[in-house]
C-alpha cells in the first residue's frame, strides 16, 4: 500500500466517524457526493451517493476525497 491509500483510507474512515458530507473524485475522472456509511474491510466503504443510492466504494478507485462544500453563487 502505497502513501497515497494510506492517506485516502485515514479520511475515509475520518469522514465515516464524522458522518461528514463528501465530495469523491474517482480516478476515472467521476465523482460522487454524500455519505460513507459503512465499511466492508479495509479496501471497500459503503456509500449513500445523493443521485444513486447505496453504493461500493472502493479504495482504488478514488483519487481524491474531501469535505463536501456547497457551490456558492
Amino acid at each position: 500500500m502505497d502513501d497515497n491509500e494510506k492517506r485516502i483510507k485515514a479520511k475515509l474512515n475520518f469522514f465515516l466517524n464524522e458522518s461528514m458530507r463528501v465530495h469523491v473524485e474517482r480516478k476515472d475522472r467521476l465523482f460522487w457526493n454524500g455519505i460513507i456509511v459503512g465499511k466492508k474491510n479495509e479496501d471497500v466503504f459503503i456509500f449513500n451517493d445523493d443521485k444513486f443510492g447505496l453504493m461500493h466504494l472502493f479504495v482504488a478507485d478514488i483519487w481524491e476525497v474531501e469535505e463536501y462544500r456547497e457551490e456558492e453563487g
